[in-house]
């Protein structure tokens, strides 16, 4: 059974989305060791998991993805202080290279035959961020691309600075009335904002896929506008709801159960 403070430290770190030991002393006002004691009780239990070393060392719920950084880059008013070029795929090339290295996936528990359909939803999700925003970026071009895996599940952030889907899409479409239509309408009709062009199926494709396994989940954030597939597509949306509904970019989180 969890102790109050056990309780109160799972409860800070859900919020602050991880924490740090000594930040854990300033809001409980008790001692490092009793602190470190609780933390490792609750890491034995399954409850918290641990990452980074020595004082770096946070802690976060088990099994949640830590997207911190890619919040922070997309949620930036101005140009990011900090664009992590290990996250940053500046044209379609670099997306495309980074994308043939999820075959490294196979070996930590993807099954073989998902494989291909996480290439093609990542490739078509990332691709939309140059498809819908040639010569339209906020700043730093190109999208973030980022992998995670973490309590038995694969988790893949996609953004962009974009100018956002109802942008897009209502130079189209006029009759979208705004930033929640429009999303919705991005993943279930045939629209897009390259029109004249036969586009506008990459994303039903990418919802159907999603929605083809319990072990599956999808949401993608948009402004203000705010959608979720899939039977894991709840925990992807608790994670994008603390990104700002006030950035124009478009923002994707998957989550893909492991063997």
């Amino acid at each position: 059974m969890k102790t109050d403070t056990r309780l109160r430290i799972i409860k800070i770190i859900s919020e602050e989305c991880g924490a740090k030991p000594i930040e854990l002393v300033r809001r409980l006002g008790i001692s490092a060791q009793a602190v470190h004691r609780h933390l490792k009780a609750l890491v034995s239990a399954g409850s918290l998991e641990p990452r980074g070393r020595g004082p770096l060392t946070r802690y976060f719920i088990a099994g949640a993805v830590e997207i911190d950084r890619a919040r922070q880059w997309y949620s930036s008013i101005g140009k990011p202080a900090e664009s992590p070029s290990e996250f940053i795929c500046e044209t379609r090339d670099v997306l495309s290279a980074r994308l043939a290295r999820l075959s490294s996936l196979a070996g930590m528990g993807l099954k073989e035959d998902d494989l291909p359909l996480v290439i093609s939803v990542v490739g078509e999700v990332g691709n939309n961020s140059f498809d819908h925003n040639l010569g339209q970026w906020r700043d730093d071009p190109g999208c973030w691309l980022e992998t995670q895996v973490t309590g038995g599940r694969l988790w893949i952030c996609i953004a962009d600075r974009g100018q956002g889907v109802f942008r897009s899409l209502s130079r189209v479409d006029p009759a979208l009335q705004d930033e929640q239509t429009a999303l919705l309408a991005a993943f279930e009709r045939t629209l897009s904002g390259r029109a004249p062009e036969q586009r506008g199926n990459g994303l039903k494709f990418v919802k159907n896929i999603i929605a083809g396994s319990e072990k599956r989940g999808l949401a993608c954030r948009s402004g203000a506008a705010l959608v979720a597939y899939g039977q894991l597509g709840g925990a992807c949306q608790k994670e994008l709801s603390r990104f700002s509904s006030q950035s124009c970019g478009t923002v994707t989180l998957i989550v893909w159960g492991l063997e």
